[in-house]
């Protein structure tokens, strides 16, 4: 938790947002070793009052001592176990993660998977099954974003299997959205997983926290595989992301298609350049197989052997 407070005091200042704080504060925040240190230079070189200074301090230290004590892990962007992955996000990556369950599991090989919240039949079944093959014939976890339809196959089906999956949150790690998915969510842990999410505890729900989910669960995702979606889906916010990673990116597009949406996989398949086409599990496990992680201190490639 190594800055913690001094992260919650910059962003309890007015119109003092993670981007800002990556683009302005940075620098001042590196050199702080204390609260009140960041706080004298932020009152000297900014327009802000002592009274605007004293309520972010005050409520910097509110917040820490109101969540230190729960039941969950808190990693800043300056500790050693940071997500590595994350870091090629660069100015909008998390600067706190607040997670619960294991967080060895952050660091395993993984396949990110996604898709719409309502899959055709053929798109359960062939998301069930693949799924199954994945967790059990190789070593990589499941991460997903814990929505309804395609996220939830991805987790239920792994933890069904009683192996590790990771899902990233669009609120608190507490207070599971959507509520249906309570339990899933603790079977995520009992099993194994965990839960991570960059908004602390009883912060309410955004519309843009969903998109900022997206770009987390692409970031961590070691390559990302897409069930099925509309080409106006919140699915392909992932999948931009993901393309501005550069991850890689499969999508599922059965050749008869009697139900369901897959204009969004046509898209990504016809527009998205080294996108690759699913149909048959045991191709697409050769795919997994052959990718190596390429590791750097400032982002992470995958390329094929």
């Amino acid at each position: 938790m190594i800055k913690l407070k001094e992260i919650l005091f910059l962003k309890n200042l007015y119109r003092v947002g993670k981007s800002k704080i990556y683009t302005t504060y940075w620098k001042m925040l590196e050199d702080c070793d204390a609260l009140y240190d960041l706080a004298d230079v932020v009152e000297k070189n900014f327009d802000f009052s002592s009274d605007e200074i004293k309520k972010a301090i005050d409520n910097a230290e509110r917040m820490y001592d109101d969540i230190v004590n729960l039941e969950m892990e808190i990693i800043t962007v300056f500790d050693e176990n940071y997500p590595e992955k994350l870091n090629v996000m660069g100015n909008k990556r998390p600067l706190i993660l607040y997670a619960r369950g294991n967080l060895d599991a952050l660091t395993k090989p993984n396949i990110g998977i996604i898709g719409t919240r309502k899959p055709s039949l053929l798109s359960q079944e062939f998301e069930q099954n693949m799924v199954r093959n994945i967790v059990n014939s190789t070593d990589r976890v499941v991460v997903s974003g814990l929505a309804l339809g395609c996220d939830k196959i991805a987790h239920q089906t792994t933890v069904d299997e009683n192996k590790i999956t990771v899902a990233v949150l669009p609120g608190d790690v507490f207070k599971i959205k959507p509520p249906s998915h309570k339990k899933l969510a603790e079977d995520i842990i009992n099993a194994g997983g965990c839960l991570i999410s960059e908004y602390e505890p009883g912060v309410k729900v955004q519309k843009g926290n969903y998109i900022d989910r997206d770009k987390v669960v692409a970031a961590l995702s070691d390559a990302l595989f897409v069930v099925e979606c509309g080409i106006n889906s919140g699915t392909m916010h992932t999948v931009d992301f993901a393309k501005e990673y550069e991850r890689p990116i499969y999508s599922y597009l059965p050749d008869e298609r009697p139900e369901g949406s897959y204009d969004g996989n046509e898209y990504i398949l016809k527009n998205y350049e080294d996108a690759l086409k699913v149909e048959d599990i045991e191709e697409f496990l050769e795919y997994l197989n052959a990718l190596k992680i390429k590791k750097s201190t400032k982002s992470v490639q995958l390329t094929l052997i």
